[in-house]
């Protein structure tokens, strides 16, 4: 007889533990991505953001040329960062990682 407990949807408790398990371990490896890219960037962002093109981008008060060379810019990298996601959608490193809805912006850019 088996020490497992069956219960009403034909799910053992042993499986419900682990898959339980599994996605705990899942949100706290995104929430450590999180963190990971977040402290990494630090740095870059506070630099990005102390320029003065970006200064005078959040006051609305920029040449339309930079606006049109940035937008060109971040379809460029967009375009290369979506081809990557699609490419890699099924890696199992990946998949838990893979937000379409959230994540593509070339075709809002185009």
């Amino acid at each position: 007889m088996s020490a497992e407990v069956e219960t009403s949807e034909g799910v053992d408790e042993s499986e419900k533990k682990n898959s339980g398990a599994l996605e705990k371990e899942n949100q706290m490896r995104m929430a450590d991505l999180s963190e990971l890219l977040k402290e990494g960037t630090k740095e870059a962002h506070d630099r990005a953001e102390n320029t003065q093109f970006v200064k005078d981008f959040l006051k609305g008060n920029i040449k339309k040329e930079l606006f049109k060379l940035a937008t060109t810019a971040l379809y460029f990298t967009y375009s290369a960062l979506e081809e990557e996601m699609e490419r890699n959608k099924d890696h199992p490193a990946f998949a838990p990682l893979y937000f379409p809805m959230e994540l593509h912006r070339k075709e809002a850019l185009t």
